[in-house]
C-alpha cells in the first residue's frame, strides 16, 4: 500500500534540500520545541487489533533540527547507495527529537528533522529508523523490510499567534530510489496514523 499523504512530499523535499542548490536553506528554528496532538489509528493496528477509529494521546518532542549539512550527507547517501545506505547512517545518527504515547514508558527516536516556512505557516519533515520487537525480528516479519519512519506536520497559526494543525505518521516504510532519482514510498500493512488537534505546547 503506497501513500501520497505528504509522504513522498517528505522525502522528494528532504533530497532537495541535501542536494539541489535551488532549495531553501533550512529554517532557523528554536530547539526543545513540544507538540500533542490526537492519533487517530488505522484498523488493525496494535496488539489488540484497534478497530478504525480509535485515538491515542501522544507528544512529540524536537530536541534539535537538523542542518543543511547534515540533511546533505543523507540525501546523498539515500540517492548514491539506496535506502540501506539511508538506514545505516540513521541508526549511528544521533537522536534529535520522538514522539511517545502521552503517560506511556517508551519511544519512536526521530533522527532527522527539518522545518520549512509555508504559505500558511510550516511544515515540519522528521524520519527515524523505526524501532522494531525482539518477536518480529525473531520470527522473520517482512515488516522488517520496512525500516523507516516519517512523521510531517502542517503547522500554521491562530488569531492568538499559537501554533496549531495536523500530521501523519507512517509507522512503518520502504524507501526506493527508481532510475536515480525518483523516490518510491511504501507503507507497510495498515495505512498511516492521522494525527490530529496538533498544537504547539
Amino acid at each position: 500500500m503506497r501513500t501520497i499523504i505528504g509522504v513522498t512530499c517528505c522525502l522528494f523535499c528532504l533530497c532537495l534540500a541535501g542536494v539541489s542548490g535551488r532549495a531553501p536553506a533550512q529554517e532557523e528554528r528554536q530547539k526543545d520545541e513540544q507538540f500533542s496532538a490526537l492519533a487517530y489509528l488505522p484498523s488493525g493496528a496494535g496488539r489488540a487489533m484497534l478497530g478504525s477509529g480509535a485515538t491515542a494521546s501522544v507528544d512529540v518532542y524536537i530536541d534539535d533540527y537538523s542542518s543543511d549539512q547534515e540533511a546533505k550527507e543523507m540525501a546523498g547517501a539515500l540517492l548514491a547507495g539506496g535506502s540501506d545506505a539511508l538506514l545505516k547512517m540513521l541508526e549511528k545518527a544521533k537522536t534529535k527529537g520522538r514522539i511517545t504515547l502521552t503517560g506511556r514508558v517508551g519511544s519512536y527516536d526521530l533522527k532527522l528533522i527539518r522545518s520549512r516556512r509555508t504559505k500558511t505557516g510550516r511544515r515540519i519533515y522528521a524520519v527515524g529508523d523505526r524501532p522494531m520487537g525482539f518477536l518480529e525480528i525473531y520470527s522473520g516479519s517482512t515488516s522488517q523490510d520496512y525500516p523507516f519512519g516519517i512523521l510531517t506536520l502542517d503547522l500554521k497559526r491562530d488569531k492568538k499567534g499559537n501554533e496549531k494543525g495536523e500530521g501523519v505518521l507512517v509507522y512503518a516504510a520502504k524507501v526506493k530510489v527508481l532510475d536515480g532519482k525518483k523516490i518510491d514510498v511504501e507503507n507497510y500493512g495498515v495505512s498511516p496514523v492521522r494525527l490530529l488537534s496538533v498544537r504547539k505546547l
